[in-house]
């Protein structure tokens, strides 16, 4: 009965290393590490990460007939 009760305690142990230790930001696309926040691309992948503050822009040029809205 020792056996089972000490195995489960170090699966407990171990998923609780897993997920409680930090380990900085990573790249969801390549798992690459970020190393400098201040960079918004990956340079493993080109991955563009979100920059905290920046909103998204419409860049639509209203001259431009290609981005004229259908109708």
């Amino acid at each position: 009965m020792g056996w089972p009760l000490l195995f489960g305690s170090f699966l407990l142990v171990v998923v609780a290393l897993k997920y409680l230790w930090p380990r900085g930001q990573r790249c969801p696309q390549c798992q690459a590490r970020r190393l400098d926040p201040e960079h918004p691309i990956c340079p493993e992948c080109g991955w563009i990460f979100e920059v905290p503050g920046e909103e998204d822009e419409d860049y639509r040029d209203e001259e431009d007939p290609w981005n004229q809205p259908r109708g």
